[in-house]
């Protein structure tokens, strides 16, 4: 709890720096160096447009490790410290360097909005091809990109983005084109099996019942040794820090 307690001071004092009395709608605290100043400044412009258009805040913190904490509880603190709740959403997105570990921390409002199962999936998909290559000004732009396209879809269609509801011509005409040819394959071989000579199920259809008599019906086992062991699930320690306060979900890059 002490280590705990101390890392969430640090966490308070950084954020602390970075915003000192900011009412700017985004915030852009990059402690781990990745960025050059123009690349702060474009991408806290790419998130103040998206932030001023939807009435929400968004975050881009990065450090350099998160002390042990998991990354999950490292932002919801952050999200805890930054959420206006004047706005209709709050969410931080944070890279944690020497872990390589990400994570988008969400309130409820955006929660709504970008669900911790499709939409964050949906939107890490925007970002994380960038971010595995170490391009981070494209990963963080991506970000933007991707949170403007999720929460446009919430504003006009009145609920939040889910690929199952999405309708993909592209997919439709492969499975079409492949239902097509399971069809033509099938038919093929039925074609082939209208005959009036079927094959014998079993080997003893090809035996003389009367000319044949077994003597000796023996079945020989060895003994066998089998070890089973359970194979490991992958965990991902950042990705359970969701509560009934906060949203989101992360992994690693």
């Amino acid at each position: 709890m002490k280590k705990y307690l101390r890392i969430l001071a640090i966490l308070v004092f950084l954020v602390g720096m970075a915003v000192p009395g900011s009412a700017a709608p985004a915030l852009v605290s990059d402690q781990a160096g990745l960025l050059q100043p123009q690349e702060v400044k474009a991408l806290q412009q790419s998130l103040d447009q998206v932030s001023q258009k939807y009435q929400v805040r968004l975050a881009v913190v990065t450090v350099q490790s998160t002390g042990g904490a998991k990354a999950g509880q490292f932002a919801n603190v952050i999200l805890d410290k930054i959420k206006d709740k004047s706005n209709k959403g709050n969410m931080v997105l944070l890279l944690s360097m020497k872990e390589r570990d990400w994570y988008l921390s969400t309130d409820n409002n955006m929660r709504k909005m970008i669900t911790d199962k499709a939409g964050i999936k949906a939107l890490s998909g925007k970002f994380l091809p960038a971010l595995k290559k170490n391009n981070y000004p494209e990963a963080f732009g991506q970000f933007a990109k991707g949170t403007d396209g999720l929460l446009a879809y919430y504003q006009k269609e009145g609920k939040p983005y889910d690929s199952a509801d999405a309708f993909n011509p592209l997919a439709l005409a492969i499975v079409a084109a492949v239902s097509l040819g399971i069809g033509f394959l099938v038919r093929r071989i039925l074609i082939g099996q209208m005959n009036n000579v079927l094959p014998a199920l079993e080997a003893g259809a090809y035996l003389d019942q009367d000319s044949f008599q077994l003597e000796e019906d023996t079945d020989n086992y060895l003994y066998m040794t089998v070890h089973r062991q359970p194979k490991s699930k992958e965990s991902d320690h950042s990705a359970d820090s969701t509560d009934e306060d906060h949203g989101g979900g992360g992994g690693k890059f």
